[in-house]
């Protein structure tokens, strides 16, 4: 899968359901500091995701992310060809 697909799906995710300014959404911001996410936010993005490709990551994958695109780097190991 498309690294920029699953970013322009975070993207969507905390734009739509966290009501993260779109502008703030960048490969390289940081999810607590930048964008002000916290655990529970967290969850609620990667539920999302998980549902939206058919994939599963464990909550001590998602302790690693820090910025967006580890995310969508996790993400992309994750997520099946063609999906």
């Amino acid at each position: 899968m498309a690294k920029e697909q699953i970013f322009e799906a975070l993207k969507e995710v905390l734009s739509v359901r966290l009501r993260v300014q779109e502008d703030l959404i960048k490969p390289e911001a940081t999810l607590a500091e930048d964008l002000g996410l916290d655990s529970i936010d967290m969850m609620t993005a990667v539920m999302a995701i998980e549902e939206k490709f058919g994939i599963e990551v464990s909550d001590s994958e998602v302790e690693t992310i820090v910025t967006l695109n580890d995310a969508v780097e996790l993400l992309a190991a994750k997520a099946p060809a063609g999906v």
